[in-house]
């Protein structure tokens, strides 16, 4: 609750503010960093898709909290609703949280290493 709440309740890439359909996310992986679970830098406020593509290296985001798109999600284009969902916000940079440390940059290196499918 406390990574929606420093996001101010939106997705953090698409803004939607429907708390039904957010989630905390983590950027490494929970299962796999125990120690870093709890770590509000290791959190980012997105709606269940963008949560979906973020975990299954379907988008990252770049050094400058920009959101990058991956050759795997491209792939499945042209889909209309699936391009309104992601096309609008690649390149642009993420809404930072208002009450807690930006996402931590050596966080986001390692999703964008290790999980990212460029």
């Amino acid at each position: 609750q406390s990574i929606l709440n420093a996001y101010g309740v939106r997705c953090c890439v698409s803004g939607i503010n429907v708390p039904s359909l957010l989630v905390a996310s983590h950027i490494k992986p929970w299962r796999d960093f125990p120690g870093d679970r709890l770590n509000p830098r290791n959190g980012l406020c997105l709606s269940r898709l963008h949560d979906a593509a973020f975990d299954s290296g379907l988008i990252a985001l770049d050094e400058e909290f920009r959101v990058v798109l991956s050759k795997r999600l491209r792939s499945h284009f042209p889909q209309p609703a699936l391009e309104q969902s992601f096309v609008p916000f690649e390149g642009k940079p993420i809404h930072l949280p208002l009450k807690l440390a930006e996402p931590d940059a050596g966080f986001l290196a390692f999703h964008r290493k290790n999980i990212f499918h460029e």
